[in-house]
């Protein structure tokens, strides 16, 4: 291995360094190597964010939960706080159409545009036999991300931030779910 130099150093072909960071379990304070970075400037960089995160409790460790791991176990959760039908329908959407797709990916490699990238996919060709999916259930898949996401950033503290938030849904999906919920309406897929 490389040498330590100002907590930076070189494995193999990525840069990594070493933050303290607390455990929650243990309260103690433990050194942390984080790497992957391409570049040595990346990596002397990238530290001053984890320092100033880890001092307010906020360091989100880099790990391989995947997006189904997650809304598994999201959803195991949820069955305390939600009635049985709204759990039924947030499984539902999950196990059809985002597990299929995007179940395999890293939690903290999803980013706005895989969301976009999703949504799209659903709205071109996810129901049954690949007809496309009504505006109405992207946006519900949506609200369902959106609220998952939330969690791991503030209660499971596995994200740093809520990718749903900032991506942009298809303009169909937005207009026709905005409309329905105005119009106090309910609306059920038909398969």
């Amino acid at each position: 291995m490389s040498q330590v130099r100002d907590g930076i150093v070189r494995r193999g072909r990525t840069w990594s360094y070493v933050v303290r960071v607390t455990g929650p379990d243990t309260g103690r304070s433990r050194p942390k190597w984080v790497g992957g970075f391409a570049t040595e400037a990346e990596a002397k960089a990238a530290p001053d964010n984890a320092r100033v995160a880890a001092r307010r409790g906020e360091y989100v460790d880099r790990n391989r939960v995947t997006v189904a791991e997650f809304l598994s176990s999201w959803l195991a959760g949820h069955a305390l706080t939600v009635k049985p039908c709204t759990l039924a329908g947030y499984r539902f959407l999950v196990d059809s159409y985002v597990v299929p797709r995007i179940g395999s990916t890293r939690l903290q490699a999803v980013r706005a545009s895989t969301l976009s990238s999703l949504y799209r996919q659903l709205l071109d060709g996810g129901g049954r036999g690949g007809r496309p999916l009504s505006s109405w259930t992207v946006e519900y898949t949506h609200a369902v991300l959106r609220e998952a996401f939330n969690d791991a950033v503030h209660v499971d503290q596995l994200l740093p931030s809520n990718p749903a938030v900032r991506t942009k849904r298809p303009k169909s999906a937005v207009k026709e779910a905005s409309a329905m919920w105005s119009a106090g309406g309910h609306h059920q897929e038909r398969s």
